[in-house]
C-alpha cells in the first residue's frame, strides 16, 4: 500500500495552523490586556514556519533548533491557557522541558558527528522525538488535570487532542528504535494526526473564552447585582426539587426598611443590605449553604445538613449581628425559621413555613427569630 504523500499533507497542516494564527491575531486586536490570543497566534504560526522549515535540508543544528522550537509551540499553548485563567505565563522549568527535545536531538550530533540525513542518525531523531511526546503528554496532562478556577470543556478538549498525537509518537519511536519502515514513514505519522487533531486543538483553545462568557452571563442571571446574594433564579437552579432531609430556611425582614430608606436614603438603605448580606455570609456554616435575595429588603438562608437548632442559632447570630453595624443608622431584622419534612415536594413548602414564622416575628414585636 503506497504511503500518502508527506508534501502534501504538510502543505494542508501548514494551511490549517496558518489559518487559526490569523483568527487568533484578529481576535488579538483591539484587545491589549488578554495575552493568551498572542500566545496561541504564536504557537500557531510557529508550528506553520517550523512544518516548512522541515522540508528543507539543512545543518544538523538547525534541525535541533526546529525540535527546539517544536517544543516550545507546545508550550506556547499552555501559556497562552495560564494567561487566560490567571493572568501570569507558565514557570522556566516548563519552558526548559519546552526546549528539550532540540538538545536532545543535538546531543548524538554533538558527542557521535553523526549527520541527520543519514539512516545512521536515528539516536537524533529518536531522542528528539522522545522528548517532543514527554513535553506533549506533559503540557496535555497539565491542561487536562491542572487546577483552574472553574472546570473548562474546551481545556479539556485541547488536552484531548494534545493527547492523540502520542500515539503517532509512539509508533515513530518504535519504527526508529526497530528499523521497521522508513525515516519516511517516521516523519508522516504526525502529518497525519495533525489532519484530524490541529481543529480540535485550536477549536477548544478558541472554546474557552466563550466558556468564560456563558459563565459570567449566568452569574449575572443568578446574582442580585447591588449584594451579590443569589435570586430566585439561582435558587432554583440550585435546589430544583424537593428539599433534602435536614434543609433549613430562614427568612429574614429588615423593619422598618421603608422607614429607613425615607430618613436616610437610598444609599443607606442599599449600604443596610449590603452589610446584611456580609453577616450572613460571614456566618454560613459551609459552602454549601445558600443566602438568596427574594425581593425588596426580603433574604432567605437556606442551609443543608443541619437541625433546627443549629438553625435556630444561626438566625439568632444574624439578628444580633444586626443590631450594631459601624457607620450605618440602628437597624433590626425579624426573621422566621422552618425545617423541611418529608412530605414537601418543593422548597417553597418549608419557605411558606418560613414566611409565618416571620409574620409571627413581625407581629410578636420584631427584632426577633421565631
Amino acid at each position: 500500500m503506497p504511503l500518502p504523500d508527506i508534501t502534501t499533507l504538510r502543505l494542508c497542516s501548514v494551511l490549517a495552523t496558518s489559518a487559526f494564527a490569523a483568527v487568533f491575531l484578529v481576535l488579538c486586536a483591539g484587545r491589549r490586556g488578554e495575552t493568551h490570543w498572542p500566545c496561541w497566534a504564536a504557537s500557531a504560526g510557529g508550528y506553520a514556519v517550523i512544518l516548512i522549515c522541515f522540508s528543507v535540508d539543512s545543518h544538523p543544528l538547525v534541525t535541533a533548533a526546529l525540535f527546539a522550537a517544536l517544543g516550545a509551540t507546545i508550550t506556547l499553548l499552555l501559556d497562552g491557557v495560564r494567561r487566560f485563567e490567571v493572568g501570569r505565563g507558565v514557570p522556566l522549568r516548563l519552558w526548559a522541558l519546552g526546549l528539550s527535545p532540540g538538545l536532545a536531538y543535538a546531543l548524538p550530533l554533538l558527542f557521535l558527528g553523526l549527520s541527520p540525513g543519514d539512516a545512521g542518525a536515528w539516536p537524533c531523531r529518536l531522542l528528539g522525538t522522545a522528548l517532543t511526546a514527554v513535553n506533549t503528554a506533559i503540557v496535555g496532562g497539565l491542561l487536562f488535570l491542572g487546577r483552574s478556577h472553574a472546570p473548562s470543556l474546551g481545556r479539556r478538549i485541547a488536552a484531548v487532542a494534545l493527547f492523540g498525537y502520542l500515539p503517532s509518537y509512539a509508533a515513530g519511536l518504535f519504527f526508529e528504535a526497530t528499523g521497521i519502515g522508513s525515516i519516511k514513514l517516521a516523519a508522516l505519522l504526525p502529518m497525519l494526526s495533525d489532519q484530524l487533531l490541529l481543529g480540535v486543538l485550536y477549536l477548544g483553545l478558541l472554546a474557552m473564552p466563550g466558556e468564560r462568557a456563558q459563565a459570567r452571563l449566568r452569574l449575572l442571571a443568578e446574582r442580585d447585582p447591588l449584594t451579590g446574594a443569589l435570586n430566585r433564579a439561582g435558587l432554583a437552579a440550585r435546589l430544583p426539587g424537593a428539599p433534602p432531609v435536614g434543609t433549613a430556611v430562614i427568612l429574614i425582614d429588615v423593619d422598618h426598611f421603608k422607614t429607613l430608606n425615607d430618613g436616610h436614603g437610598h444609599a443607606v438603605g442599599d449600604a443596610v443590605l449590603k452589610a446584611l448580606v456580609a453577616a450572613v455570609t460571614a456566618r454560613l456554616p459551609s459552602s454549601r449553604d445558600l443566602v438568596v435575595r427574594l425581593g425588596g429588603d426580603e433574604f432567605a438562608i437556606v442551609l443543608r445538613g443541619t437541625a433546627l437548632p443549629q438553625a435556630q442559632a444561626l438566625a439568632e447570630g444574624v439578628r444580633a449581628a444586626s443590631r450594631a453595624v459601624p457607620g450605618l443608622p440602628d437597624w433590626t431584622v425579624s426573621l422566621g425559621v422552618a425545617m423541611s419534612r418529608p412530605e414537601d415536594r418543593a422548597l417553597a413548602e418549608t419557605m411558606a413555613r418560613a414566611d409565618a414564622a416571620l409574620y409571627h416575628a413581625k407581629q410578636t414585636g420584631r427584632d426577633r427569630a421565631a
